[in-house]
């Protein structure tokens, strides 16, 4: 078995020997052949027509072969870059038509830029109007200094870097755009936290009107319904049809519920900062003393009872104890 397989070896051996050998020499073959024909010259004969000398030169197949090589490099070379020039033309124009559409939102950038900043203008005013209500002072400077003292430091050295790099004026206006809108939301808390606290302060206060109808008597002094010359009337007489539901004009306490001589039937209310509300001359009595009311709840109803001369609702508020003209506190604004 080892002889045969050394046998076999031995052949296939032999056999890529001599097929490297014939390949070796066909390649030299060819070499040798193609450089006999590439040191092979040409002559090259230039004959003048006035019939004076003749000049003819000779070149071999190989600088031929060179030139023609170098040719197709500079054909192929020239072509590449014309085809890369061309693509920079069209990328041009491309960039140029950017650059136009550029232009173009940026002028209209500082339009709105400058359109943004005279709104803020026109607004300073108002928020400043805003804030003397709301502080109750005319200081209103402090307004556009308060941010800016605590954040604003850097923001002014920033400004000025800005303008020293020859940035455009947009950028700066921007800024003081910023810190005007940082200061106007700083007012405007200011204003908003005001507003929630009064708004508090009108709920717990009398400022509705207790029933419909219309008012008869004002506070004051008048002439005597009666007529017995002038008295004093510490409310206002509203005048209504019997019946017609009179409502609590601010939250409280029921401190009084009952006849109270010649206000007929009477509720005086207690609320919050010192006042009180009284009702009278009712027909009926719905609210118990002790009975904790809110603001629109229905204490009792128009009537005739007590000293009066019509169905209507003698309206009272008092402050410290002390009654005080009640048609401020019924002013649409509250």
């Amino acid at each position: 078995m080892r002889f045969m397989i050394k046998k076999y070896r031995n052949r296939i051996s032999k056999k890529y020997s001599e097929l490297t050998f014939v390949l070796k020499k066909r390649i030299t073959e060819s070499w040798n052949s193609f450089r006999e024909k590439g040191h092979e010259k040409l002559t090259i004969m230039f004959i003048p027509h006035n019939e004076k000398r003749v000049f003819n030169f000779q070149i071999s197949k190989f600088t031929i072969l060179f030139f023609i090589s170098l040719f197709l490099i500079v054909i192929i070379t020239s072509s590449y870059a014309f085809i890369k020039n061309a693509k920079i033309k069209i990328e041009e124009q491309r960039l140029l038509a950017d650059y136009e559409d550029i232009r173009s939102l940026c002028y209209r950038f500082e339009l709105e830029t400058a359109n943004i900043s005279e709104m803020i203008n026109e607004i300073k005013p108002e928020v400043e109007e805003l804030f003397k209500l709301s502080a109750g002072n005319n200081d209103v400077d402090k307004i556009w200094k308060s941010i800016l003292s605590k954040q604003d430091d850097n923001g002014i050295k920033h400004t000025q870097v800005l303008m020293n790099d020859h940035l455009p004026e947009e950028v700066v206006i921007l800024k003081d755009m910023q810190k005007d809108i940082a200061c106007t939301t700083n007012a405007i808390l200011t204003i908003s936290h005001f507003i929630d606290e009064r708004n508090k302060v009108m709920y717990d206060t009398p400022s509705i009107i207790p029933n419909r109808g219309h008012i008869t008597s004002l506070f004051g002094w008048r002439r005597s319904p009666f007529g017995f010359g002038r008295n004093y009337h510490t409310g206002i007489d509203i005048a209504a049809a019997p019946g017609t539901p009179i409502r609590a004009t601010a939250p409280g306490v029921i401190v009084f519920s009952g006849w109270g001589g010649g206000y007929g039937y009477l509720v005086r209310i207690k609320h919050k900062y010192g006042f009180q509300t009284v009702y009278g001359h009712c027909s009926s009595i719905k609210a118990k003393k002790g009975d904790k009311i809110k603001k629109g709840d229905i204490v009792s109803y128009v009537g005739q009872t007590g000293a009066a001369t019509g169905n209507h609702c003698h309206y009272e508020i008092r402050l410290g104890g002390a009654p005080i003209n009640p048609y401020p506190f019924m002013s649409r604004i509250w």
